[in-house]
C-alpha cells in the first residue's frame, strides 16, 4: 500500500458527459550509488557485528526495484527508472573491476557496477562528478556498457572521440524522451555540476556555459539557460508535455533554491550528488544508517511562474529506492500531480518485514566476486593503529560558540596527518599537503590496518606530485586558498589541506583569500588568514601574516589533482613548477608503503609486536581543534588551558599531568612521566636526571626543555645538535635521546637521557620539539 500524500483525481467528471482519464506513472529513483555494491557498511556483508551490513547491497536494491516495478506494471501503470548519477566511485570495490575484468561487452571494458546497472535497466542516468574521477576514458567506457543513456545538457560530448561515438549511438545526450504505455512523451533533461573541473578529472571533456574565473554561484546561474533551452526544445519541437530535470548539482539546495526558481516548464526534479535523505514519518529507516535530511519526500520548490515543482533525492550507497506515483492527463499528456510517494529502504535483515532476497544473478556475477576481492585485500594486514583515525565529516555547528565535529575538511586530524606524512615520505620532500576531499573515510577503531583500509581512505588514482622548489610567498597563497571557507563553526570544504613538515597558524576571523573572478583571474597574494608558518627544521617562513623569509626554498609534495588546479588550488597561478617526470605511485600506494617501510628507513614499520603499533597516539592521536598545539591552529577558536607544575623526588616517581599545559620535572631518579592533553613541557637540568620514560610525548605540541641541561654541560644551543651533543636513536617501542658530553668528535660515549614511547627517531624534530 502507498501512503496518500497529495491526492490527484484519476478520474474527473467534466460538465459535459465525457470523461477525462489520467495515466498513472511510477517513478523509481536512486542516485549516488558510488560502488557500494556489497552493503551499506561498505566492505562487510551480513556481518553480525555490524547491523548496517544487513542493509544495502546492489543485489537487494535490484530486488526492491523489481518488486515495485512488477506491482506497478500489474496495476497498469507505466514505470520509469531513473539514476541521479555517481554510479561508481574509485576505491577497492571498483578496483575489483579494473583488476579482475578483462572480458569485453559491446566493445568496451566491463565493470561489476555496470553488470548490475544493465540487469536493473535504468531508462536514463545523469552524468555525475565521480564518473570522471578516473578520467574521460574510463567515463566513456563505463557509459558505453551501462545499459542506459547518460544525460547532460552542459557537457561537451564532442570533445573526445570516445564520447562523440557514444553521442552518435545515443548512449550520451543532453536529453531523452521516453514514451508511456498510453503514448505520452516524458522528456528527461540532464545537468552536471559546474564544479566538475575542480572536483573531478574530466580532462578534455569541457563544460558549456562554464568560466573557470567565475564563482561557483555564477557558473550555476550560467547553467540555467542551457537547461531552459532544452526544456523549451522538447516542448516545442518534440511534442513533450511532461518534463523531468535530472540534475547532479552536489546539493539539493541548489535545485530547490537556485535552479527551479529560475526555470519554467519543468514538472519534477531528480537531484543527485548531495547524499540527502528525504523521508516521511512512516518510512522505515536503516538500522545504523544516517538520519533523514528532509522530513518529506519530495520537497517542493517554486518555479519562475509560481508553479510548485517537487524535488526528489534518495540518499546514497544503494540504501534506498525512492518511489513516486504521479499521473498524466490522458487528453493533454501533461503532468497533473503526485498521487503518493514512498522511500523504500533496502533491507536484508531477518527481523524486518520489508526484507528482501537479493537478485541471484547480480549476487553471483557482482556481489560474490567483489566480496572475495575485498576479503583478500582486508586479509593483507600492513600494520596496526593504536587509535581511531578521523577522516571526513560533513557536519558543522551553529551558532557559534559551539563544539564542531573535527574532520579532514575542517580541522587537523590524526588521519589527515598520517596521509600528509605519507605524501611527504613518498615525495622525499620538506613539506606536503593533502586536500581533505581526497580522504574518503575513517578508521573507526584501534586495531589492524589492511590494504583494503588504504583503498577505502584514499580511493582515487591520484598520483604523488613533487615540486623541487617552492618559496614562502607561493606557500602562503596555497595555504590561504586552503582556509578560504574555514570558520569557527567547522564549515566543511574539500580544499581544506592536511599538512606535513610544518606548523600552520591561521585565523578565520581575518580576511580570506579573494575568490577567482573573470576580472581578476589570478588573485595571488590576497588573504590575511595565514598568520605564521614554521618548518620542522625551525625556519620561520611567515610571521604575523607577513612572509619573513622568501630566500629559503623547500621541496613540496601534493597529488596531481591539486597540482593541476583541482579544488581550485592556485599552483599554476603561483608559478609552482612540478617535476615533468611524474611519480607513478598513487597516494593510496604512498600510504601503504609508508606504513610498511621500516622505521630505520623513515617509515612506520615496526620490528615486532614488542616494538608497538605503526600508527601511534603520540603522533596520530585525536586532535583538539581548540588547542594551541598541533599542525593546524585556528586562532579564532584555539586557546591555552592552564595546567600545573609537577616536580618529582629523588625516588622513582610516576607523574601525571592534567588536560592543561603542564610543566613536568621528574628530578632525580628513573621516572615515568605522562603529560596528558595540552601542550606540556618536560624539564631536564642535569644528566643526573637520566633514565626517564615519557609515555605520551606529542610532536608539534609538547616540548623537551633542555636549556638547563646544556648549560650544566657548558654547551651552547647552536651547536648541541650540529656537533652531536644531542642524538636520537630508535629503540624497541620508542626513541631514545642520547647525550654525548663531549660531542660526536670526543672520546666519551653517548648516554641515554630519556625514552619517548610511541615515536621513531624520524618523527622527532629537535628544532621543533626541543627548547634549547
Amino acid at each position: 500500500m502507498f501512503k496518500l500524500k497529495q491526492l490527484t483525481l484519476c478520474v474527473a467528471l467534466t460538465l459535459t458527459a465525457s470523461s477525462v482519464w489520467a495515466e498513472g506513472v511510477t517513478l523509481l529513483h536512486v542516485g549516488d550509488q558510488e560502488s557500494w555494491l556489497l552493503s551499506a557498511q561498505g566492505n562487510l556483508r551480513d556481518n553480525s557485528g555490524q547491523a548496517i551490513s544487513f542493509y544495502g547491497g546492489i543485489d537487494r536494491l535490484a530486488t526492491v526495484i523489481k518488486n515495485a516495478e512488477t506491482a506497478a506494471d500489474s496495476a497498469g501503470r507505466s514505470v520509469l527508472k531513473l539514476n541521479a548519477g555517481d554510479a561508481f566511485l574509485p576505491g577497492p570495490r571498483f578496483k575489483a573491476s579494473l583488476d579482475n575484468l578483462s572480458s569485453a561487452y559491446m566493445g568496451g571494458q566491463d565493470f561489476y557496477d555496470a553488470i548490475a546497472l544493465r540487469q536493473i535497466g535504468f531508462d536514463a542516468m545523469v552524468v555525475g562528478n565521480h564518473e570522471f574521477d578516473l578520467g574521460p576514458e574510463i567515463a566513456a567506457r563505463f557509459a558505453e556498457v551501462s545499459g542506459s543513456t547518460y544525460l547532460s545538457v552542459n557537457l561537451n560530448f564532442d570533445a573526445t572521440t570516445a564520447f562523440a561515438s557514444l553521442k552518435s549511438a545515443g548512449k550520451v545526450a543532453p536529453s531523452k524522451i521516453v514514451t508511456t504505455k498510453a503514448g505520452h512523451k516524458i522528456g528527461l533533461v540532464g545537468a552536471t555540476t559546474p564544479l566538475l573541473p575542480n572536483i573531478s578529472s574530466p580532462g578534455a571533456v569541457n563544460l558549456f556555459a562554464y568560466d573557470p574565473f567565475n564563482t561557483e554561484a555564477q557558473n550555476l546561474q550560467a547553467l540555467i539557460p542551457l537547461i531552459q533551452a532544452e526544456v523549451n526544445r522538447l516542448r516545442t519541437e518534440e511534442g513533450v508535455k511532461t518534463v523531468i530535470l535530472m540534475s547532479h548539482l552536489q546539493n539539493s539546495v541548489n535545485e530547490i533554491n537556485v535552479v527551479v526558481p529560475a526555470l519554467q516548464g519543468v514538472d519534477l526534479v531528480l537531484s543527485g550528488g548531495g547524499h540527502e535523505l528525504m523521508v516521511d514519518v512512516d518510512d522505515a529507516l536503516i538500522n545504523g544508517g544516517v538520519a533523514a535530511t528532509y522530513a518529506s519526500h519530495p520537497v517542493n520548490a517554486t518555479d519562475a511562474l509560481g508553479k510548485t515543482v517537487p524535488v526528489l533525492t534518495s540518499h546514497f550507497g544503494n540504501r534506498y529506492v525512492g518511489q513516486v506515483n504521479f499521473s498524466i492527463d490522458d487528453a493533454q499528456g501533461t503532468f497533473t500531480g503526485i498521487e503518493s510517494t514512498k522511500m523504500m529502504r533496502v533491507s536484508g535483515a531477518s527481523a524486518d518485514a520489508d526484507r528482501v532476497t537479493g537478485d541471484a544473478t547480480i549476487q553471483a556475477q557482482v556481489v560474490t566476486p567483489v566480496l572475495n576481492y575485498i576479503t583478500a585485500l582486508n586479509a593483507q594486514i600492513i600494520g596496526t593503529t593504536a587509535v581511531k583515525l578521523n577522516g571526513p565529516t560533513h557536519t558543522s555547528c551553529t551558532p557559534a560558540p559551539c563544539t564542531f565535529v573535527a574532520g579532514v575538511r575542517n580541522a587537523e586530524t590524526g588521519l589527515g596527518n598520517l596521509v600528509a606524512d605519507a605524501m611527504r615520505f613518498a615525495g622525499k620532500s620538506d613539506v606536503a599537503i593533502q586536500n581533505g576531499g581526497g580522504i574518503r573515510t575513517s578508521i573507526a577503531a584501534a586495531g589492524n590496518v589492511s590494504v583494503g583500509d588504504t583503498f577505502n581512505i584514499l580511493p582515487f588514482t591520484n598520483l604523488v606530485k613533487r615540486a623541487p622548489e617552492m618559496n614562502a610567498s607561493q606557500l602562503k597563497d596555497i595555504l590561504e586558498h586552503s582556509v578560504i571557507n574555514a570558520n569557527a563553526t567547522g564549515g566543511n570544504n574539500g580544499r581544506f589541506a592536511q599538512v606535513s613538515g610544518m606548523q600552520v597558524v591561521y585565523d578565520t576571523r581575518q580576511t580570506p583569500r579573494a575568490s577567482t573572478t573573470a576580472t581578476d583571474p589570478a588573485p595571488v597574494g590576497t588573504g590575511n588568514r595565514v598568520r605564521r608558518v614554521v618548518l620542522d627544521d625551525g625556519t620561520v617562513l611567515i610571521d604575523n601574516g607577513v612572509v619573513v623569509n622568501n630566500s629559503r626554498t623547500f621541496s613540496f609534495t601534493t597529488i596531481d589533482f591539486t597540482a593541476a588546479g583541482g579544488d581550485g588550488y592556485p599552483f599554476p597561478a603561483n608559478g609552482v613548477q612540478f617535476e615533468n617526470d611524474p611519480f607513478t605511485i598513487t597516494y593510496q600506494e604512498a600510504l601503504a608503503n609508508f606504513i610498511q617501510t621500516p622505521k630505520s628507513e623513515g617509515g612506520l614499520g615496526r620490528l615486532n609486536n614488542a616494538d608497538g603499533d605503526e600508527v601511534t597516539a603520540n603522533m596520530y592521536g585525536l586532535e583538539n581543534q581548540y588547542d594551541l598545539g598541533g599542525r593546524l591552529i585556528d586562532l579564532a577558536i584555539a586557546n591555552s588551558t592552564p595546567g600545573v607544575t609537577r616536580n618529582g623526588s629523588a625516588a622513582r616517581d610516576t607523574l601525571v599531568g592534567t588536560a592543561g599545559d603542564d610543566v613536568i620535572n621528574g628530578g632525580l631518579g628513573v621516572d615515568i612521566l605522562t603529560g596528558n592533553a595540552g601542550n606540556d613541557v618536560f624539564v631536564y637540568n642535569s644528566m643526573r636526571e637520566a633514565g626517564d620514560t615519557i609515555t605520551d610525548f606529542t610532536p608539534y605540541a609538547d616540548k623537551l626543555q633542555l636549556s638547563g641541561l646544556l648549560a650544566s654541560l657548558g654547551v651552547s644551543s647552536n651547536v648541541a645538535i650540529a656537533h652531536g651533543y644531542l642524538r636520537l636513536q630508535d629503540v624497541t617501542g620508542g626513541v631514545q635521546l642520547l647525550v654525548d658530553t663531549d660531542g660526536s668528535s670526543g672520546p666519551s660515549a653517548a648516554k641515554p637521557l630519556l625514552t619517548l614511547k610511541g615515536l621513531t627517531a624520524r618523527q622527532v624534530a629537535p628544532a621543533r620539539d626541543f627548547a634549547l
